[in-house]
């Protein structure tokens, strides 16, 4: 392939279903151990609608003169059809196969989760492939927040709050600002999304991981709210930021191989 494009394939499948499959989880694997080895990359789930339409549109081509077209559409065909990537390359001597071993373990080795563990993995892809330090913690927080789950708050806290909402039509005013009370107080009988991601850090890495993750969480709100307090933008903290950018990332990359979605639901509580 072209020196910058990985082309994994296989072959031997009994049917189309046991193919399609084996496809989900070497394309899963193949991100994951892009990801560990910190490659930034694009692959079809990263897409957008643009190079999609393109790819299909290139390979309808081929298709209709009875190719197979070899292209960054994840794909099951026959093996004895004829195949074709019109910008085929010898690979460079350089190029360490050892380096993608991971993708021939078994699928027991990895735990795919559900489709919040994949869109957890593309966020970090593209937390990987963004060009400041900044983009990158924030996105790689982003991917802790997909995997959490907020719990309910205390019932001595909830029947508070339920108190106080009973109040609300004694108040005068608009029904629009009633609304909004209503809705303030039902929000409140949840934790926060900071600490129901600091729980699920400290529940797969430890305490030590979640502590750091705070520190994490709070410097990615500064930088996404802004700190009142700086007048100033500081040039010399940029190198600070891009030591916690890359701390976030393994922590996020970490908690995301270690995420098993069935004993997070819904009704979790904190504790």
């Amino acid at each position: 392939m072209a020196s910058d494009i990985f082309l994994i394939s296989s072959d031997g499948y009994s049917d189309e279903k046991e193919a399609e499959f084996e496809l989900v989880g070497m394309m899963v694997k193949l991100k994951i151990t892009l990801l560990k080895l910190k490659v930034p990359h694009q692959d079809w789930i990263s897409f957008n609608d643009d190079q999609r339409m393109a790819t299909l549109s290139i390979g309808d081509f081929f298709r209709k003169a009875n190719f197979t077209p070899i292209s960054y559409q994840p794909q099951v065909y026959e093996t004895s059809r004829r195949t074709h990537w019109p910008a085929a390359v010898p690979a460079p001597l350089a190029l360490d196969l050892k380096t993608l071993s991971d993708i021939t373990l078994p699928d027991s080795e990895f735990n795919f989760g559900t489709v919040r563990t994949l869109e957890a993995l593309t966020v970090l892809g593209l937390a990987l492939a963004a060009p400041h330090a900044r983009s990158k913690l924030i996105l790689s927080m982003t991917a802790v927040e997909i995997l959490c789950t907020r719990g309910v708050v205390e019932q001595n806290v909830v029947d508070a709050l339920d108190a106080l909402g009973g109040k609300i039509q004694e108040i005068k005013c608009s029904l629009e600002l009633s609304d909004m009370l209503k809705k303030l107080l039902d929000d409140a009988k949840r934790e926060s999304i900071s600490k129901a991601c600091k729980r699920l850090v400290k529940k797969y890495l430890g305490s030590r991981k979640a502590r750091k993750f705070y520190e994490l969480y709070d410097v990615r709100s500064q930088v996404v709210h802004g700190n009142p307090a700086q007048l100033t933008i500081d040039r010399d903290t940029h190198t600070a930021i891009e030591k916690l950018a890359e701390e976030g990332y393994d922590l996020a990359l970490e908690l995301t191989l270690a995420f098993e979605s069935e004993v997070e639901n819904a009704g979790a509580s904190i504790g």
